[in-house]
């Protein structure tokens, strides 16, 4: 017996035999294909050797698509910018003095986006609706937002009024003073006393009662010509004046507070 061991069959052992076997193939070969390809150099470190041409064409390729890429990156930031932001110039003074003749606005055209529910389901068959149920995202416009709607006069000129009344409220006017369900409206952004009264009118579903800040000076909510304004027809609120700079400023939406004073002969 030799003091190596047994031999079976007079042959190494198979891992003997690769150890000290000259390899008939390359050792990629041998190698799983994942580790292989690890293996794998660019051509031209086996050799071929890059000219300037190429490596000057290369660079160009890269410019040119850094540069398409940025002007495509700048296109959908104008476009999510355009869809949520526009911006408009006063004209008139109908809002002065909050809003003076040429001063710039930006308005937000997300702040009263709404999702119809119904039209969703159309598209996601897991959501429930009922017919025309329509939800706001961010909430509705609130008494005293300053808005941009679209004129019902067909001028295609755009207008710009602060919200007094809200769908399902009575709005009444009595020589100056505006009431809401019978309630005085204190209101700190007019400046110059105004004398009026109009009839008393309840705002319908989905409708709002707006009136210029110069109520002396502006066709509104009191006018045929401007009436009651549909949502429908809300462009957006009123979000910064930009322009001229000595105005520059967060628009001055809000302000407008119901008291406890009551109208004349209107019950609590």
């Amino acid at each position: 017996m030799s003091d190596e061991g047994p031999i079976i069959g007079g042959a190494l052992p198979p891992v003997a035999e690769a150890r000290t076997g000259a390899p008939s193939e390359p050792v990629m070969d041998a190698l799983p294909a994942r580790e292989a390809e690890e293996f794998l150099v660019p051509s031209w470190t086996a050799g071929a050797v890059p000219t300037a041409e190429g490596v000057q064409e290369e660079r160009s390729r890269k410019w040119i698509r850094e540069i398409i890429e940025t002007a495509l990156l700048a296109l959908l930031v104008f476009l999510a910018v355009r869809a949520s932001l526009q911006n408009y110039l006063v004209e008139g003074y109908s809002m002065f003095p909050t809003l003076d003749h040429g001063q710039h606005v930006l308005v937000n055209k997300l702040g009263y986006a709404e999702i119809n529910m119904d039209r969703l389901t159309d598209f996601i068959p897991f959501v429930d609706a009922e017919d025309g149920d329509v939800r706001e995202v961010f909430g509705g416009p609130g008494r005293g937002d300053i808005i941009v709607f679209e004129s019902s006069a067909g001028s295609g000129n755009d207008l710009i009024k602060r919200v007094i009344g809200l769908p399902r409220e009575r709005v009444s006017i009595v020589q100056g003073a505006v009431y809401i369900n019978g309630r005085l409206l204190h209101e700190p952004y007019i400046t110059e006393a105004w004398n009026d009264t109009r009839p008393d009118i309840v705002v319908p579903e989905r409708h709002y009662y707006v009136l210029g800040d110069n109520r002396n000076s502006s066709q509104d909510s009191r006018s045929g010509r401007v009436g009651l304004v549909p949502r429908e027809r809300i462009v957006g609120k009123a979000l910064l004046r930009y322009w001229p700079l000595g105005s520059f400023g967060l628009a001055p939406n809000g302000g407008a507070e119901l008291t406890e004073t009551l109208l004349a002969g209107a019950g609590r």
